[in-house]
């Protein structure tokens, strides 16, 4: 069960290599993956025209340039991963979007004030990569102008039972990188927190992805 966020772990795991055969991927074939998909459609629905971006642990940027593809006024990926960085900005050249995507290195549970508020914030698998994944959801809730959307492993035996290998799988070659799987009412309720509320839940095998709204004024 892959997952793409980038926990301080994630520094054993991911890095310009990961990063160069993402790139590789996404210039031949696009986004890949149900919920990255389901997370662009949720955000074109909504509406993209003048509208910002945040990708929060997004690699080289894949959503962010999807979406500010397809309309959004500019997009911003959010990495703990110095790596990612070259990548991100030839995806971007790539992409025709150069002038409209930018590229910050932080850690929002230390520097939550690293990126400003944007009217949609995305974390396509961030939150499993750490213990401290609702923490950072909730960061990123209170980064969301409009709409949140994020995807995490869905809480269940099998799901659960397949981390568990694959996490004995990371220690027995020496790993730190560990994956989390977080209960989805105690993601919902920390969003909740921050004023935005579940609209739209999409349930794969592995994955769940969900969108969330602040309500209208």
């Amino acid at each position: 069960m892959p997952c793409s966020c980038r926990a301080g772990e994630s520094l054993d795991i991911f890095g310009e290599r990961s990063a160069r055969r993402e790139l590789r991927r996404y210039l031949r074939k696009g986004v890949g993956g149900e919920d990255a998909r389901q997370i662009v459609a949720w955000a074109a629905a909504g509406g993209l025209d003048g509208a910002t971006v945040v990708e929060v642990g997004g690699g080289i940027g894949q959503l962010q340039a999807e979406l500010v593809r397809r309309g959004a006024a500019g997009g911003t990926v959010v990495e703990v991963i110095p790596a990612y960085a070259a990548p991100a900005a030839e995806l971007a050249r790539s992409s025709g979007i150069d002038g409209r995507s930018a590229f910050v290195l932080a850690d929002l549970l230390e520097t939550p004030d690293a990126v400003e508020p944007a009217d949609i914030v995305v974390l396509r698998r961030v939150v499993c990569c750490s213990p401290e994944g609702p923490a950072l959801l909730g960061v990123a809730a209170g980064k969301a102008r409009r709409t949140l959307l994020a995807s995490y492993p869905r809480d269940r035996p099998l799901v659960r039972a397949f981390v568990g290998v694959q996490n004995g799988l990371f220690a027995l070659i020496r790993k730190r990188f560990r994956v989390y799987v977080h209960a989805p009412d105690q993601l919902e309720r920390v969003v909740a927190g921050h004023g935005l509320r579940r609209t739209s839940i999409a349930r794969g095998a592995i994955w769940e992805t969900a969108q969330f709204e602040l309500p209208a004024a």
